[in-house]
């Protein structure tokens, strides 16, 4: 990184530790790389993301061609799943008409399936594309990192694609091994975060350096 080439805040961080700061959250530390670029407009045009509908083979497949290897998808799926939360619309169709049989996964623990029901009823008096639930219900209690998102994994109580960890040996490993050991997986995601936010960056003129990462530079 150029210190010339940077806004204050980052040219003052620079001086303090050199190309990058570490985050310490609850999310474990990771390095946060100064200087990235961003772009001039943001649209959904511009989103090439999986669908949620997608086979693990799928994602293991569309996350692999970005650069990301087995250990990172299996981590940043945990996160993701542990911390974030989704439409009911998504996932309709494995409550009620899998594969449009007119009826649920067959392979969905029965508990969690009574449980998703009742947090995603078929007849809602609000829209299910607005009717949102925590992907992990035992985040919603206390809105901490945890590991029991691969708990969860291990004794069937997830949707399918999460499920699908499990049949794969290396994959089946790394569940294994963050659903014991909580500091694997924070540090897990440490590496993991930072090799994501190194896809397809910009460089040279492409984009600005924000000094305010919410809004574009003025003019």
């Amino acid at each position: 990184m150029n210190p010339t080439k940077v806004g204050l805040l980052d040219y003052s961080c620079y001086v303090k530790c050199r190309n990058h700061k570490i985050i310490e959250s609850q999310l474990g530390p990771h390095p946060v790389l100064l200087g990235r670029r961003d772009g001039f407009e943001s649209n959904t045009t511009s989103v090439n993301l999986p669908p949620p509908s997608i086979s693990w083979q799928g994602a293991l497949a569309f996350f692999k061609s970005k650069g990301l290897d087995v250990q990172n998808i299996s981590t940043l799926l945990g996160i993701w799943h542990t911390m974030g939360s989704t439409h009911c619309s998504y996932i309709l169709d494995r409550l009620y008409n899998f594969n449009k049989t007119g009826k649920p996964n067959p392979t969905m623990n029965k508990t969690l399936l009574k449980d998703l029901q009742k947090r995603c009823p078929l007849i809602n008096k609000k829209r299910q594309s607005q009717q949102l639930m925590f992907l992990n219900p035992d985040i919603a209690k206390t809105y901490r990192l945890n590991n029991t998102y691969y708990k969860r994994v291990l004794t069937n109580k997830s949707l399918e694609v999460n499920q699908q960890l499990l049949y794969d040996s290396d994959t089946n490993d790394f569940t294994d091994q963050y659903a014991n050991y909580f500091e694997d997986f924070r540090r897990g995601f440490g590496l993991s975060i930072t090799r994501m936010g190194g896809i397809q960056v910009l460089t040279g003129k492409k984009g600005e350096i924000r000094r305010n990462c919410r809004v574009r530079n003025k003019s």
